[in-house]
């Protein structure tokens, strides 16, 4: 029995050894590396064998192959959204996202608009009417001259056109209400001597005189004549011959203010000085031909 058996145990195959795969070389390896992986396949069910079978059918070891990524850069993006774990991220929650990106990415554009002052809009106005005033348009002219006033109520030079054009449109009266409202908001030599010559063209010759008076730090040339002359009229003749030299002193070349200048020396009885302003006056004035005979008697002066 005993060698029975063992002729039995003899007669049995012999399990084949498992063999290690040599190792793959260096290059091999590198090569597989860089071969990306196919996906992997579908699960199957595992075949049960035997343990002699098993020993047979096991693949010698392999090395591990991973699949070559190259790097990149991380960039990390904003997050504008906080997640939570296990909740999905609604499209809502998506699209605020992505405007408040663009919103924070692209820089805002504010637009100021400049407010002009007062006294700008006043000048704009004022320069409007100057120009319809050139133009023609007295009445568009002196629409923008009251807008001006309402901006700026102290903007003389305003006051003094729209006042000449009321004045030559026939509204003396609303003219001078204009200028002395001027001047009582704020005293201005220019609203003064205005008020005083269009007393003077309105007949009025000591109201006149007032006013002319009150703006006597800017007295020009001719409102100083134009002073000789009213007192000239109000008899006050020592003082016209002084209005009328004041004038003659900027610019002695003017035959008018001559001729007053000699009526008011020849009133004063001082005829020799009356008779050389009047030969002045014949020789750098132009008058009408009944002036100047009166000033060739007056003068002594021959016809010719």
């Amino acid at each position: 029995m005993a060698v029975g058996a063992a002729s039995i145990y003899w007669m049995l195959p012999v399990a084949p050894k498992a063999v290690e795969a040599p190792a793959a070389p260096v290059t091999a390896r590198q090569e597989i590396a860089a071969t990306p992986v196919a996906g992997v396949p579908a699960q199957v069910a595992p075949v049960k064998l035997d343990a002699p079978q098993a020993a047979m059918a096991a693949p010698p070891a392999e090395p591990v192959i991973t699949a070559f990524v190259p790097f990149q850069a991380a960039v990390p993006a904003p997050k504008m959204v906080e997640e939570t774990p296990g909740r999905p991220i609604e499209p809502l929650a998506l699209a605020q996202t992505a405007e408040l990106s663009v919103t924070r990415t692209t820089p805002a554009v504010v637009k100021k608009m400049t407010e002009l002052s007062p006294e700008a809009e006043a000048q704009q106005h004022y320069d409007d009417a100057q120009a319809l005033r050139r133009a023609g348009k007295l009445d568009a002219a002196i629409g923008k001259y009251r807008l001006a006033l309402a901006h700026n109520p102290g903007m003389t030079s305003a006051r003094i056109h729209l006042a000449r054009l009321l004045q030559e449109s026939g509204q003396a009266d609303a003219a001078l209400s204009l200028l002395k409202a001027g001047f009582e908001q704020r005293a201005d030599d220019g609203l003064a001597i205005a008020a005083g010559r269009l007393l003077a063209d309105m007949g009025q010759q000591n109201e006149a005189l007032g006013w002319l008076a009150r703006g006597q730090a800017g007295l020009r040339p001719e409102d100083h004549a134009l002073i000789g002359a009213l007192l000239s009229q109000a008899q006050h003749h020592e003082e016209a011959s002084r209005a009328y030299q004041r004038a003659l002193a900027a610019d002695p070349n003017q035959g008018g203010w001559l001729l007053g200048l000699g009526l008011a020396l020849e009133a004063e009885g001082r005829i020799d000085e009356a008779r050389m302003a009047y030969r002045s006056a014949l020789e750098r004035g132009q008058f009408k031909p009944e002036v100047i005979r009166f000033l060739r008697e007056r003068s002594g002066v021959p016809g010719p």
